[in-house]
């Protein structure tokens, strides 16, 4: 029997230590927003990686930075290639530095926010720009590195408000093309952006998003 369920809930890296110490041979995948991941076991050592364009080392490694994902463990299925010859316990530290690197680029540490919101039904992405526009973490990588517009949106909205006497947007619901976002001005001048489902109801999640915010 396969095992499945969300990385929301069991991360990568714990499904990692537990493959790898109890000797398995296996096939993982995981799948989010349409895209497929795969890291294989052999003997209780990862084996091989793909997460499109990247295979072997660069695969895993992409896909632990992932807070979200529906996985399935298939065991009894070997890899159809071996890409990654490290030893899975200097493979998960590698991965793990580098996670810890990019936080301290940033100079805070949003993974702990980032754990809260994906508890919220409804949250897909996460990011957290500056006010030049460059993102300072992300909970999917294929979000890009710059995106000015928050900055842009959040002013707009600001300058509509002040001609009409308002006060400032607590936060902007932005609809651009099949993708909801809800981007939220925090107190050090950065902004919060969310994508929602397409669905979801913002007086239902706004209070559970601000509760996460703090």
């Amino acid at each position: 029997m396969a095992l499945v369920g969300n990385l929301k809930d069991i991360k990568l890296a714990n499904l990692v230590q537990l493959n790898c110490m109890e000797h398995n041979t296996a096939k993982l995948t995981i799948e989010y927003n349409g895209k497929y991941g795969f890291v294989y076991f052999e003997g209780g050592q990862v084996v091989h990686a793909e997460f499109d364009p990247f295979i072997g080392e660069e695969a895993f490694f992409r896909l632990l930075r992932l807070y979200t994902g529906n996985f399935k463990v298939e065991s009894g299925i070997r890899a159809p290639a071996k890409t990654i010859s490290a030893s899975w316990n200097n493979l998960l530290l590698e991965g793990l530095h580098q996670l810890d690197d990019q936080d301290q680029k940033s100079g805070v540490n949003f993974k702990n926010l980032f754990e809260r919101l994906f508890t919220i039904k409804g949250v897909k992405r996460i990011a957290v720009v500056d006010t030049e526009g460059h993102v300072k973490a992300k909970s999917h990588p294929e979000i890009p590195d710059t995106w000015p517009i928050a900055a842009l949106v959040t002013y707009e909205a600001e300058r509509i408000g002040q001609s009409m006497h308002l006060k400032s947007p607590q936060f902007v619901s932005v609809n651009m093309g099949n993708q909801s976002w809800i981007i939220m001005p925090q107190k050090k001048g950065d902004f919060l952006l969310l994508e929602v489902g397409k669905k979801t109801r913002l007086d239902l999640i706004m209070p559970l998003i601000k509760k996460a915010v703090g």
